[in-house]
């Protein structure tokens, strides 16, 4: 998914403070990250293998350590807008 610059509903922005989760996290997934559409009209984009290497060879070492601990957090992107982000508890994806 390449639409790094999407607004945050209110929503989203209570979710990222409540979940910990870092808005430069939010923009790499939005990114590097794989996009599968929920059947509801909205698209998640999650964490995959290719991001992971990806981020490996692009981030410096220490940053890339702060950035595992984000890799089971996933965003629902609707009408050009992240609606919220949160952390998979169970296998999701593909």
């Amino acid at each position: 998914m390449s639409h790094v610059s999407l607004g945050l509903t209110a929503h989203a922005a209570r979710r990222l403070q409540q979940r910990g989760v870092a808005r430069w996290f939010v923009d790499a997934l939005l990114l590097h990250g794989r996009a599968a559409h929920d059947g509801h009209g909205a698209v998640l984009v999650h964490v995959d293998a290719s991001m992971r290497r990806q981020l490996k060879s692009e981030l410096l070492p220490s940053v890339y350590r702060r950035a595992e601990r984000y890799f089971d957090v996933y965003a629902v992107v609707a009408d050009q807008r992240v609606i919220t982000v949160a952390r998979r508890t169970r296998r999701r994806f593909n």
